[in-house]
């Protein structure tokens, strides 16, 4: 299992991505959600924000933060299996995101640029990106052990 505890310091941002109705698309938004439940990182240097599909609606708050961290939670498909859990430093051309409005990496390159945070995608191998589908048991047994670890 990653060990995200690591590299929450300073200000710390989440901004979960995805779309909820397309099965496991919706991993990244369950994740920010459920971690701000938990109370975990309960801390005024720690930032929550559910873009969905629209992540792009959450630059310029975030760039108002000057965060020194960034994870963008997300669905990837690195050719894992289902559930698996993985941190980027880069978006490579290897991997697939989900649907999103603008591509990820113009999203991860405008937060590079104005804020200088380290900025890490946290890619949850999904197992289905079906229209209507729930979450599956793999990808939400590993969002719940990503947040138990914080």
């Amino acid at each position: 299992m990653l060990n995200l505890k690591k590299y929450i310091q300073g200000k710390v941002v989440f901004l979960g991505v995805g779309n909820p109705m397309r099965g496991d698309d919706g991993a990244g938004c369950l994740f920010v959600e459920e971690l701000k439940k938990s109370g975990k990182l309960n801390s005024s240097n720690i930032h929550f924000f559910n873009a969905a599909q629209v992540p792009e609606n959450f630059l310029e708050p975030i760039v108002k933060i000057k965060p020194n961290t960034i994870f963008i939670v997300d669905a990837v498909d690195f050719d894992a299996s289902p559930g698996k859990a993985k941190l980027f430093q880069k978006i490579s051309s290897h991997l697939t995101f989900s649907t999103h409005t603008l591509p990820l990496n113009f999203v991860f390159d405008y937060l590079k640029e104005k804020t200088k945070a380290h900025i890490f995608i946290l890619g949850i191998q999904p197992a289905t990106l079906k229209w209507g589908a729930d979450l599956s048991p793999k990808v939400k047994k590993t969002i719940k052990e990503l947040i138990n670890q914080l």
